[in-house]
This record gives structure tokens, C-alpha cells and sequence, in this order.
């Protein structure tokens, strides 16, 4: 009997064991599964504003932010100007792209006319496998929920100050940065952030590979032909 009660405990951890085990292999699963489903949010969205005219590329409001305390709400990092050691040197609405460093803040692109980005956030769900009905509006029902952030921000590049290189303005490029957070519980609990840049044919008409700008000075070959580098 003592023996048969000493294998049923041995059994007994082991099974508890097993049970963790598999508790935490699903646990990873679902997090990979989500980050997955992030990394696609992000993708699509960040496609979708690039595909954007360069004028619509704007937030069509100013973002809101809605905590200064929580690192993990992508508001967070929305702040007023002046910010120093940044570009952001006037008294207007800025973002800090890279979370790490307030110097990368930059005064946020805001056109209520013209812009077509949101700033969110947008809710995005997966539904139940059970066909249960999910919406953006009720979430109850869903297997996953996310909100989309995006930022546009207006960046200047040093290049376009040197000789022989002209940008269409004061702005070079605009930056766009998209968070996407998971909201449905569970692991990740830190948004994704996606990042690019999107320009209006920065150089204009100078040739940067030219010493006095216009048509260069700087040869190319093509083929056998020697010709000016016009790109």
C-alpha cells in the first residue's frame, strides 16, 4: 500500500509538471500567434498610408493623449513643444518616434483638410472560432482585439542644407509611425511600432552628385557612352 501510494504521488507531480509545462507552451503559442497578427496590422497599415497622395499624408486630427504615466499606451510619448536637443522647437503638438530618446521628438504633420491617416485609436479584431458575433463596437465575443496608432511627423535631414542638393522645402520627408497594441489580455503587453519614410521627390531638380547642383558635374557610363548622372 505505502508503495502504491509513494507512485500515485510521484505520479502525481509528474502530471502537475506536464500540466504546467503545456499551461506555459500554449501560453507562447498565443503570444507568437498575436504578435503575428500585430506584425500584419502594422504592414497593411503602413502600405496603406504610404499608397496615400504625399498631401494626404497627414494626421486628419490632432492625436489625443490619454495617459502620462503608462509607457505602454503609444500616447504616451505625444508631447508639447518646445522639446530640446529635437526638431521640435516651436510650441505645436510632437511626437517622440523613438521611445528612448526625447530628442527624437518632431512636430507632428496635422492637415484636417487634406490628411487621410488616422491617428486611431482604430479597434482592430479577430473573431471567435465559435462564429459568436465580434465587432469593433462590442469585443466581447472576440478572440483578439488590437488598437492602431499612427504618427506623422514632419523630419528635416541635414543633406539638404549642403551645396548642390535642394529638398522641395523645409520639411525633407515625412516620417510615419505606426504602433499596434494588443488590447484582448495576454502577452505581448508592449505595443509594435513600424516605422518609414515618405517623400515628395527630395532633390527636386539638382543633381546631388553634381558639385554646383542642376545637370552635375559627374559623369556616369552607360554602355560604352559617357553621360551626365542625372539620379
Amino acid at each position: 500500500m505505502l508503495e502504491m501510494l509513494a507512485a500515485m504521488l510521484v505520479l502525481l507531480v509528474g502530471l502537475v509538471g506536464f500540466l504546467g509545462t503545456l499551461s506555459s507552451s500554449r501560453a507562447s503559442a498565443s503570444s507568437a500567434e498575436r504578435t503575428a497578427a500585430m506584425t500584419q496590422i502594422g504592414d497593411q497599415t503602413i502600405q496603406a498610408i504610404e499608397a496615400l497622395p504625399y498631401t494626404s499624408v497627414a494626421d486628419s486630427s490632432a492625436p489625443v493623449q490619454t495617459t502620462t504615466t503608462d509607457t505602454t499606451n503609444p500616447t504616451y510619448y505625444l508631447l508639447s513643444g518646445p522639446v530640446a536637443g529635437s526638431s521640435c522647437t516651436t510650441a505645436t503638438n510632437c511626437y517622440q518616434w523613438d521611445p528612448s530618446s526625447s530628442a527624437s521628438a518632431e512636430p507632428l504633420d496635422i492637415d484636417a483638410t487634406d490628411g487621410k491617416v488616422s491617428p486611431g485609436p482604430t479597434t482592430v479584431v479577430a473573431p471567435s472560432p465559435s462564429g459568436a458575433s465580434c465587432t469593433t463596437v462590442s469585443t466581447t465575443n472576440c478572440m483578439e482585439t488590437f488598437e492602431v496608432y499612427a504618427f506623422v511627423t514632419d523630419a528635416t535631414d541635414s543633406v539638404c542644407s549642403q551645396s548642390g542638393v535642394s529638398c522641395p522645402s523645409a520639411t525633407s520627408y515625412k516620417r510615419v509611425t505606426v504602433a499596434v497594441k494588443n488590447t484582448g489580455g495576454g502577452p505581448p503587453f508592449q505595443p509594435l511600432y513600424f516605422s518609414t519614410f515618405v517623400g515628395d521627390d527630395a532633390g527636386g531638380a539638382d543633381n546631388p552628385l553634381g558639385a554646383t547642383g542642376t545637370a552635375g558635374t559627374t559623369t556616369c557610363l552607360d554602355g560604352s557612352t559617357t553621360v551626365s548622372c542625372l539620379h
